[in-house]
């Protein structure tokens, strides 16, 4: 495929494309690459300024390298994570063609300018230092593309254009993600929410087994058991 990428399990199966957060790049995948990979061709990559792929971070650019990884494996099921949850609901907006089914983990926030912009702009102090300890970004400038891309991101007309059948998918403990996900779920035409008890912002990092557990079930059911 491409530098950047991670990929585990035959490529005769259906492919599972992971988009990570803000935090760790395509490695914070790990156990979803280990588990998954016996029914599907699981790939995970580093979106643009993250792992040593090339940046500026921008959200037009993220939805450009996650579509272009899932068209060259369509049909693809795709899943994103806070930060790649909102790059992933508008690649499915956009290309409805190459995405089968649609898992977005922890929110997506839909308009995170408005409603944690306190905290996007308590975001922009952290020292370098700590910028590469709790992500895969290599300054602070590229944290600052992420927060800048954060600040004008609105999916309130992204949402209700996904023709993919989706899964949401919150912990139950991530008070600030819960609401957007509920929204998100409302708005997605025949989405399904899931809560996931005791679980924090982090569930494939923290809670592998059951969040691999719940993709697995969504993305290997029939689609009349979807109703």
């Amino acid at each position: 495929m491409r530098e950047h990428v991670l990929e585990a399990g035959d490529v005769g199966h259906p492919t599972l494309v992971l988009v990570h957060g803000a935090g760790h790049g395509a490695r914070m995948w790990r156990r979803q690459l280990e588990a998954l990979s016996d029914s599907f061709h699981v790939v995970a990559l580093d979106l643009p300024g993250f792992g040593g792929v090339p940046g500026p971070f921008s959200l037009a650019a993220a939805v450009d390298s996650v579509a272009e990884v899932a068209q060259q494996l369509r049909p693809a099921h795709l899943c994103g994570h806070s930060l790649g949850a909102i790059v992933a609901a508008r690649v499915a907006a956009e290309n409805p063609e190459i995405v089968a089914r649609l898992v977005l983990v922890g929110g997506p926030e839909i308009a995170p300018g408005e409603t944690s912009s306190r905290r996007l702009r308590r975001e922009r102090h952290r020292p370098g230092w700590l910028v590469r300890a709790i992500s895969d970004l290599p300054d602070r400038a590229g944290w600052f593309d992420v927060l800048e891309a954060l600040e004008a991101s609105d999916l309130s007309r992204v949402l209700p254009q996904i023709a993919a059948p989706t899964l949401v998918l919150c912990g139950q403990r991530d008070r600030a993600s819960l609401p957007d996900a509920r929204r998100a779920a409302a708005a997605i035409p025949g989405a399904h929410l899931s809560v996931v008890p005791h679980g924090g912002h982090l569930l494939p990092m923290t809670m592998p087994h059951a969040f691999n557990a719940i993709a697995r079930g969504f993305l290997s059911c029939e689609p009349q058991q979807m109703h």
